[in-house]
């Protein structure tokens, strides 16, 4: 076994002088140089528009030597399209750069300086004018940071809470979230202790059949205020 990886090592090790001594070499004749400028860039993503884009991007890119071809450049100026995620590049030699990439979940609409926003899946905050989607998006008002949103959405999940009835979410100064559900139901959410929240009004909307236009108010902990009412858990 040791023989054997030692073997490997010497070929890799031959292997790798050989390269350095023939494609840096500078009497490397041209001919064998060409062999290395990049001819093809494949796109592998979930979204066609999306391979349209990334082509006429780094199209660039042909004809240019694979070897010298530094990856976290290509990466950084994918970046600027800030509807993508999971992306890699990687080479195939001799000739071939494949890029992989997915067009991100939209997951609400907002408004920054009047210019409207969709917050990606990926973390990331999305000109409307630089891509479009048929889906209906809940809207999110207030100063808040998407970490915010994420962890609210995690928490909501966590507790079964039905996201695609959500139609608003304000954010307030005091890092808490108000949230808007159809038939008007508003649920005031705490600033801290979320979780905690959740499973008082999941226990509470499991007992009781909550009506349109009711207020729910579960800011003060291990209790529940509906339409300004104080209401006992059994």
């Amino acid at each position: 076994m040791l023989r054997s990886i030692n073997n490997k090592k010497i070929y890799f090790y031959i292997f790798s002088l050989f390269f350095l001594t023939t494609i840096l070499n500078p009497n490397f004749t041209n001919s064998s140089k060409d062999k290395f400028f990049i001819k093809n860039i494949e796109i592998i993503s979930n979204d066609k528009k999306i391979d349209d884009i990334i082509q006429s991007k780094i199209n660039h890119l042909l004809s240019k030597n694979i070897l010298y071809l530094k990856k976290n450049l290509i990466l950084d100026e994918l970046n600027n399209l800030r509807y993508l995620e999971n992306l890699n590049i990687r080479k195939k030699y001799p000739s071939t750069v494949i890029v992989k990439a997915d067009k991100t979940e939209l997951i609400a609409i907002t408004y920054i300086n009047q210019k409207k926003y969709f917050l990606g899946k990926n973390g990331k905050f999305i000109l409307a004018k630089n891509i479009t989607t048929s889906n209906q998006l809940p809207i999110i008002f207030g100063n808040f940071e998407i970490l915010d949103f994420l962890k609210l959405k995690k928490e909501l999940k966590k507790n079964n809470l039905d996201i695609p009835i959500i139609s608003k979410y304000y954010f307030h100064k005091n890092k808490r979230w108000d949230l808007y559900l159809e038939n008007n139901i508003i649920l005031k959410l705490p600033s801290k202790n979320i979780s905690s929240a959740l499973k008082i009004y999941n226990e509470f909307s499991n007992l009781n059949k909550i009506k349109s236009n009711t207020l729910i108010d579960l800011r003060v902990k291990n209790r529940i205020i509906v339409n300004n009412e104080w209401k006992q858990l059994l």
